[in-house]
């Protein structure tokens, strides 16, 4: 009786081990990295602006004066005369400049005008920033609903097993009952 059981335990453990379920299943483990590169550009313009500029310069001759009359006006005459040449003027868009001399006044008379300036001074300023992301993606096994077959053999196993079960019981409490 003792052998008929352990073969009967042996017999159903070893059915259970060949149709039983496979083992679990292995997710795989996916890494991707998202490499970005984003290029900054700053710019920095400086702008000086120089205003105009109107100068006079008056500059009084000095008459000789020696005590002699007849070198002092021959001296005054030549200074005025040479000083009389330098009378000039140039124009130049918004720039212009003119040197008179005035006998009257017995002065030398100096006008600029300069136009104002522009000076612009522009930088740019270009960074790289690089960005890597890595992300771990795991997949998700969804399952699916049981085909009609495969519900037809999960109720063909239990009705099997309760089938196998009664049988036992039943050759159990035979050989119990004859001894």
């Amino acid at each position: 009786m003792k052998t008929t059981i352990t073969k009967f335990l042996i017999l159903t453990l070893l059915s259970l081990v060949f149709i039983s379920c496979s083992s679990a299943k292995k997710y795989k483990a996916e890494n991707t990295t998202l490499k970005s590169e984003i290029q900054k550009r700053d710019s920095l313009k400086t702008v000086i602006i120089n205003q105009a500029i109107d100068d006079k310069l008056i500059t009084p001759v000095v008459q000789s004066n020696t005590g002699n009359r007849e070198l002092d006006s021959l001296v005054n005459a030549k200074v005025d005369e040479i000083l009389s040449k330098l009378n000039t003027s140039k124009d130049s868009g918004d720039n212009s400049y003119k040197l008179i001399y005035d006998k009257l006044a017995k002065q030398l008379e100096f006008y600029s005008k300069m136009a104002q300036t522009k000076n612009e001074n522009s930088t740019t300023k270009t960074s790289n920033d690089k960005t890597i992301i890595q992300i771990k993606k795991i997949p998700v096994v969804t399952e699916k609903p049981l085909s009609k077959l495969e519900k037809f053999l999960i109720g063909l196993g239990i009705l099997t097993l309760l089938f196998l079960g009664y049988k036992t019981v039943v050759f159990i409490k035979n050989k119990t009952s004859l001894c």
